[in-house]
């Protein structure tokens, strides 16, 4: 009888989605970024002059996120040279330096006018 009635409210249960794998996932929140990016940059054209620093701001954080996401999915993937979009991003040597500067271990010598 438990079969019987398990049988019938699986029929009427919507079939499941398989889950998405991590890689997936990634594609698909990128994607998502990349429409709000262009979305966000088509309103800076039509932007009143109050509300285009607040466009240019939220540019920048959905930049942000493409290029977190982008750097996540290529790191999952396995790939280790750096994209070409990422070098283009307004805040992209802010949160990846390049390298670090190591400070000489020479101290500059003050020259006197005597």
């Amino acid at each position: 009888m438990k079969d019987l009635f398990r049988n019938f409210l699986s029929t009427l249960s919507p079939p499941e989605k398989p889950l998405l794998s991590e890689a997936e996932r990634l594609i698909a929140e990128i994607e998502e970024a990349k429409e709000k990016m262009e979305y966000a940059w088509s309103r800076l054209d039509d932007a009143a002059p109050e509300y285009v620093e607040i466009t240019v701001l939220e540019i920048l954080v959905l930049e942000t996120q493409y290029s977190l996401l982008n750097r996540r999915y290529r790191l999952l993937q396995g790939i280790r040279e750096e994209s070409p979009q990422l070098q283009s991003h307004a805040f992209y040597k802010a949160f990846f330096p390049q390298t670090a500067e190591i400070p000489s271990s020479e101290t500059p010598q003050l020259i006197s006018p005597n």
